[in-house]
């Protein structure tokens, strides 16, 4: 599930950014403490190698000295914040339009219920039927993008297990031929039935079933932009060279930054500043924000996946099918009984003794 943290944020306060800063589950430490503890041993064994005394010879010191300079004046030709700015920007646009388009039922359920008159059993039927189509076509869709939703629905089987297709459909649904996924039969299935609605009466007329069928085509149109999402990645190009130049700085940092012992830099250096460094400091800290803001865009790249931040899919459709039979079946037609409001004599909202405003 999205990890949440508003209630840290939920007021001004100096020690906000602590709060969040300390947190672990989808955080950024979490995120990039492996490759942090992989290049560190990198950057160690690199470090013993050139120090020892062992593995080179005083000339060959010299050389590598020689090389950490060259590669330390030049490293910062690779463009890395360009590079990252302009991927992050397009995958958390991408990100914006998968939530946007995530495919939330209620308009389509409120629709159902005010259209879709009757208080029969099969006034009922027909209502909970429309919607459950609806929630059955975003299952199929999801199934597809989403691992989590595909190991709750492995086969077509276990979705009749679950109550969002009939044994009966399930043998249509299996007997329609398609060279494609067949994620629009459903929704079929709701604007026919729709149609029938209106034939019989139960529908009033043409323009309350012209706007049901506009709910259920913009339904589709939300599971349509996830499939397009799904089946037209960022091109693989982009994040290859993403990729290629974060890992490409940090492996060329593993010598541009070593600090150097030989005469190279003890000449232009006072002494006091002669200083055995031990740890990289300031590159580690680089490391945690390159790294880190490549690997939020990583996550970002496919947010139906199974890390912490990614969206809970098998939540929203639960959500979206209890949420659409209580609309059109156990809240239909319920309306409170009409009393004249307080605010009738009563001008100002008052609030409760334990929800007073803070000053």
């Amino acid at each position: 599930m999205t990890v949440s943290y508003s209630l840290d944020v939920s007021k001004n306060g100096w020690f906000n950014a602590f709060k969040i800063l300390i947190r672990w589950r989808g955080s950024l430490w979490r995120l990039v403490w492996r490759d942090l503890f992989m290049w560190l041993c990198c950057y160690y064994f690199v470090m013993i190698i050139y120090r020892s005394g062992i593995f080179l010879s005083a000339d060959g010191q010299r050389v590598f000295e020689g090389l950490a300079l060259h590669i330390d004046k030049r490293i910062d030709w690779i463009p890395l914040t360009f590079i990252l700015a302009f991927f992050v920007n397009i995958v958390m646009n991408r990100w914006t339009r998968f939530i946007d388009n995530m495919g939330y039922i209620e308009n389509a359920a409120l629709s159902v219920a005010i259209i879709v008159r009757g208080d029969s059993y099969e006034d009922i039927i027909a209502r909970r039927t429309l919607v459950r189509y609806l929630c059955l076509s975003q299952v199929l869709v999801f199934r597809d993008i989403s691992m989590r939703v595909r190991r709750r629905f492995p086969n077509l089987e276990s979705i009749v297990q679950a109550g969002f297709l009939e044994e009966e459909e399930k043998v249509i649904f299996e007997g329609v031929e398609a060279s494609a996924d067949k994620y629009w039969l459903p929704l079929n299935w709701a604007d026919q039935l729709a149609f029938r609605l209106m034939k019989n009466g139960k529908i009033s007329s043409d323009t309350p079933l012209l706007h049901l069928h506009n709910e259920i085509k913009y339904f589709r149109n939300c599971l349509l932009t996830l499939c397009n999402f799904d089946w037209v990645p960022v091109p693989l190009a982009y994040p290859q060279v993403v990729y290629f130049a974060v890992y490409i700085y940090f492996s060329l940092a593993l010598v541009g930054r070593q600090f150097l012992l030989g005469s190279v830099t003890d000449k232009t250096l006072p002494l006091i500043f002669q200083i055995d460094a031990h740890f990289p400091f300031m590159t580690v800290l680089q490391f945690v924000f390159y790294v880190g803001w490549m690997k939020v865009a990583e996550s970002l790249l496919n947010p139906m996946g199974e890390d912490a931040d990614h969206f809970e899919c098998n939540s929203l459709i639960d959500k979206n099918i209890s949420t659409a039979l209580s609309i059109v079946d156990d809240t239909y037609d319920q309306v409170p009984a009409l009393t004249m409001d307080r605010f009738k004599t009563q001008k100002d909202p008052l609030y409760a003794e334990n929800a007073l405003p803070k000053v």
